[in-house]
Formats: structure tokens, sequence, C-alpha cells
């Protein structure tokens, strides 16, 4: 048998060796293309779950602590000065008046409209007592208000504040803890049954609101799409005040 024969039946022209590389490529490409793109989609449906996942945590918790607000009546009451010898006065006749405390604490619910950047705080029933024996209750003061997001300015964190003690003031000064992050909005509305319309704010300090809670609580969160960072997707609840109705006794 010719050797040199065999060799060249068994060998490979430098053209071939060229189109074969880059048929290789050209596969490669083919292949690396397709999955970048399914490594794309898998991120953005990954972090689409990420997001309906933590509103759903978020709205749910909102709404449990909304749900269980409450008044008490006003922390003072105006009552007539007894008349000389221990008795009341006679409804008709003008006497010197005495303001009596009812209560060492207040009850409150305030919404303040901030355009996309609302905050809320009232006091709720919703608090656990998570230290045995600790001279605690169910009653609590929470707020929620928004702050810019450490890492991204243009995004906001929705925060949580509790006070486990009610005393005389409407301020929530406990420590507070993110919620959820990468928020673009938190709205909230207040229905007012007495108008039969939502409003953007409440404060059952002053006016027609003194005293009385909303009768249902509407609450929308707004993550930026992370498939075009120039629309968000909005997400609401709606939840209803039972104790509505009026203040309770403390």
């Amino acid at each position: 048998m010719n050797i040199s024969r065999v060799r060249k039946d068994f060998g490979f022209t430098l053209l071939e060796v060229m189109v074969a590389v880059a048929l290789i490529g050209v596969i490669m490409s083919l292949v690396w293309s397709t999955t970048s793109q399914s490594l794309r989609t898998k991120d953005r449906v990954e972090e689409r779950d990420t997001i309906f996942h933590s509103s759903d945590v978020a709205l749910r918790k909102v709404a449990d602590d909304i749900a269980v607000a409450f008044l008490t009546p006003s922390s003072t009451t105006t009552a007539a000065a007894p008349a000389a010898g221990g008795t009341a006065a006679p409804a008709m006749t003008p006497t010197p008046t005495a303001t009596t405390a009812t209560q060492p604490f207040k009850t409150f619910f305030i919404g303040e409209d901030r355009g996309d950047q609302d905050s809320v705080r009232f006091s709720s029933l919703s608090h656990i007592r998570l230290v045995k024996d600790s001279k605690q209750s169910d009653q609590c003061k929470i707020s929620y208000e928004m702050v810019p997001n450490p890492e991204e300015p243009r995004r906001f964190d929705l925060m949580r504040r509790e006070d486990a003690l009610l005393d005389a003031t409407t301020e929530v000064t406990g420590k507070a803890f993110p919620l959820a992050e990468g928020i673009a909005q938190f709205n909230v509305e207040y229905y007012d049954e007495r108008k039969g319309e939502w409003g953007k704010e409440w404060d059952t300090e002053k006016g027609d609101w003194k005293d009385k809670l909303p009768v249902a609580v509407r609450v929308t969160l707004a993550f930026p799409d992370p498939d075009d960072e120039t629309k968000t997707i909005p997400l609401s609840t709606a939840v209803m005040l039972p104790l509505s109705s009026g203040p309770i006794e403390p």
C-alpha cells in the first residue's frame, strides 16, 4: 500500500479547515444567542415574581394593621363644677367648668397626601407581645412612610414603625424596618361614607373627620416595570374597618 496516498486521502485542506471553523463559530453564536435570551427571560420572570411576592406580603401586613385600627373617646371631657354644698349646679345656671382627664393616652388615624409617597399613622390592635409577661397589650401605634432607597435614590422603601405603648402624642418613634424595597409609588385613599367618595387625606384630630375612622382604606403599591423603566406595575388592596362605627370604650 502506498502510505503517501493514504495520508492524502484522509487529510484536510486549509480551506476545508477554515470552513469547518466558520460553521462551528456560527453554531456557537446561535447557541449563545438562544441561551442568553433564555437567561434574560428567566431573570425578568424571577424579578416579576419577586415583585408580586413582595407586594403581596406588604399589602397583607398593611391591611392587617389597618383592619384593627381603633379610636377611643376624646382624652378630655368638660364637666360643670359642683355648686356650694357639694351638689351639681342646675343646668340653666352658668357655672365655672372643669376639665377632667379620662385617659392618659391618645388614639388617632392620620393619613397625609404626599403625592406618590403618602404616609399614614394610626392606633391599632395589632401588636403582638414577643416577650412573656411583658407589660404590653394588643394596643399600639403604627406608621407607614416612604424613604429613599440608599442604593437607588430614585426608588423608595416602604418603612413600618411601631410603638408598643400608647401615649399622649400622635408621633410614632419606634425602630423602622423596610416592609418593601424599590417601590415607585405608595398611595393611600380613605372612603368617606358621609360624602360617598374616596379621599386622599384623613385626620381624626380635625374638622369633619374628628373622632371618626374611614369606613374603608385602599392601599396601592407601584413597582418599576423590569421590562420598561418608564412604566410601573401597580398592585392594590382595599380593607374595611369594622371599628369605624364609633369610638370604643378604653
